[in-house]
């Protein structure tokens, strides 16, 4: 057996597996000497690839020489550079019969991703293909616009500018400033639907959208908004940095340029919260620019069209991503296709279920004739893209302590609840909690964790308990709950602390302690706060503990009353 080097996978022709954990081995025949000893340094090897799923193959590959070589390597035990540059990591090597990896690393595109691009021809299918299917099967959403669609009525809210005939015939105005303003609102209402589409889904996202342009209609109107205004109304939606950045960037478009989006990728990448996918996004559906998007479903589409099984995450193969979607735009409809791309990956070429006969790329599709070959050298075409590992979320402890204050007057019809603010940055950066103590080990006792809220009370809020500023009426750790970030696991133990103050107080007004912002709400205002998924979850708990102790405690006067 001869050692060969990993980037033999990418010359490979595609042999994917139908286990991840199928391996194969390969084994050299023989040398073309005349082709070794030519002056630019190549050479075709006969191969025999045996693999453990029961197959035989042989295959010819070109061979070049490593750099500073005078000619191709030769030798059972040399490492040499096969077709493209040497990895930095060293694949894994059986000891006896040479290098064994896995099937998958072998998968690539047409056999060679030294060649990955698409020929004129299937461009042409490919755009021609997924533009007709996008307008006859696109799903008709809030933010979206298609002048080519086949629907008669294909608007969602039946705005101004959502009010579409039929093939197209009603558009905007092509030319002066009539097209510009209409553009700088698609530029806005892109922008806002595609930061919240994130890493969230379409279903979710549809209420939240309307329900920010109804507050915040253009540019203009955002930029006056405050932070909690804004995280109000983004509450329950999660990524809270996406908010913050919506409003920084629309604060930026309006004090820096003059309330006008930028038109080229590069100028509005300046933007705040606006990446490469944004950028794209914005710059080809509102301004036709002809510029690629590259997200998870268009990763999908691309891994199975040239089946592609090298990891999506790496640095190399998202270049690769972003090439491959630059050649495929449209340069006439280059938004629709973006989004057709995006549509087809969300709805018909999903991660799991895709249906392959629905396809209108089918043909072009190269994991789909892998999966048709006889040897069934492809389960599925759910073997692309790979499946990578993501890392175990870690896990952190912390004492949440619901802190309730009785009504400080007659006048008063409710007690209040303290809340707390985050860190302007970070995790959940800004947003409003309950007071909350870390705790250094996941076998805590109830009393080690009250006890970590009394020492947050007093030295981060300035709290004393029992001593003149607050009597304690009630103390009790009443429930657990786990709230999962995309990171981080979050244990928390829940306490409920019912304190008398002595000295009225103007409780509206926030105070500051250690840098920590607090301030006291009425429990009839805590629903219209915009409070995170987790927060929410804690003060439904509490509620329905606190509600039914209250209706115990009227039933026990009723009898009393009786009696």
């Amino acid at each position: 057996m001869v050692m060969l080097d990993r980037a033999l996978c990418r010359v490979l022709p595609p042999m994917a597996p139908t286990t991840r954990s199928a391996r194969l081995s390969v084994e050299v025949l023989g040398v073309n000497s005349k082709a070794a000893s030519s002056s630019k340094g190549g050479g075709v090897m006969n191969l025999v690839v045996k693999g453990d799923v029961g197959y035989e193959e042989e295959r010819s590959l070109k061979v070049y020489k490593a750099k500073g070589s005078g000619k191709a390597e030769k030798g059972s035990q040399r490492r040499g550079r096969i077709g493209v540059k040497k990895d930095k990591k060293v694949a894994p090597v059986d000891s006896e019969d040479g290098m064994v990896m896995d099937m998958e690393d072998f998968c690539s595109s047409g056999g060679s991703l030294a060649e990955p691009s698409f020929s004129e021809s299937e461009v042409m299918a490919i755009r021609t293909g997924l533009l007709s299917w996008y307008d006859r099967n696109h799903r008709v959403l809030p933010w979206r616009i298609n002048l080519h669609s086949c629907f008669e009525n294909p608007s969602y809210s039946g705005g101004e500018h959502d009010e579409i005939c039929k093939g197209g015939k009603k558009e905007a105005s092509s030319s002066g400033d009539a097209a510009t303003d209409f553009e700088g609102e698609r530029a806005y209402a892109v922008w806002v639907s595609e930061i919240m589409l994130q890493q969230t889904r379409v279903a979710t996202v549809i209420s939240y959208y309307q329900r920010w342009m109804s507050m915040w209609p253009t540019v203009h109107a955002l930029a006056q908004a405050s932070q909690e205004e804004v995280n109000t109304v983004w509450a329950g939606l999660g990524y809270y940095r996406r908010a913050r950045f919506l409003l920084e960037g629309a604060k930026k478009v309006v004090q820096d340029l003059g309330g006008k989006f930028p038109r080229t990728v590069e100028e509005l990448q300046k933007v705040p919260g606006i990446g490469s996918y944004t950028a794209g996004a914005i710059g080809s559906i509102a301004f036709k620019q002809a510029v690629p998007v590259v997200d998870g479903n268009v990763i999908r589409v691309l891994c199975r069209l040239r089946a592609i099984s090298l990891n999506p995450k790496a640095s190399t193969t998202v270049k690769l991503f972003w090439a491959l979607a630059s050649q495929l735009v449209d340069d006439h409809r280059p938004g629709d296709f973006n989004q057709a791309l995006m549509e087809l990956g969300a709805t018909t070429c999903t991660p799991t279920s895709p249906s392959c006969t629905s396809c209108p790329i089918s043909s072009q599709c190269t994991a789909l004739k892998l999966v048709s070959r006889v040897e069934k050298k492809v389960a599925s075409v759910t073997c692309f893209p790979m499946k990578v590992l993501k890392s175990a979320p870690r896990e952190e402890y912390v004492a949440v302590c619901i802190v309730e204050r009785e009504a400080q007057s007659k006048t008063e019809a409710t007690s209040s609840l303290l809340l707390v603010q985050r860190p302007l940055k970070g995790l959940l950066a800004g947003l409003w909690e309950f007071p909350s103590a870390p705790l250094g080990t996941p076998d805590s006792s109830e009393e080690s964790r009250l006890t970590a809220m009394d020492e947050y009370l007093h030295d981060i809020l300035g709290i004393e308990l029992g001593r003149g500023s607050y009597s304690v009426i009630k103390r009790e750790e009443f429930g657990t709950y786990i709230h999962v970030f995309s990171h981080i696991r979050l244990h928390m133990f829940i306490q409920w602390l019912q304190l008398r103050r002595e000295v009225v107080e103007d409780k509206n007004a926030p105070r500051m302690q250690s840098s920590v912002v607090s301030k006291w709400v009425d429990l009839d205002s805590m629903n219209n706060l915009g409070l995170t998924t987790g927060v929410k979850k804690v003060y439904k708990m509490f509620s329905a503990l606190r509600e039914k102790q209250l209706t115990s405690k009227a039933t026990k006067r009723k009898r009393s009353k009786v009696v």
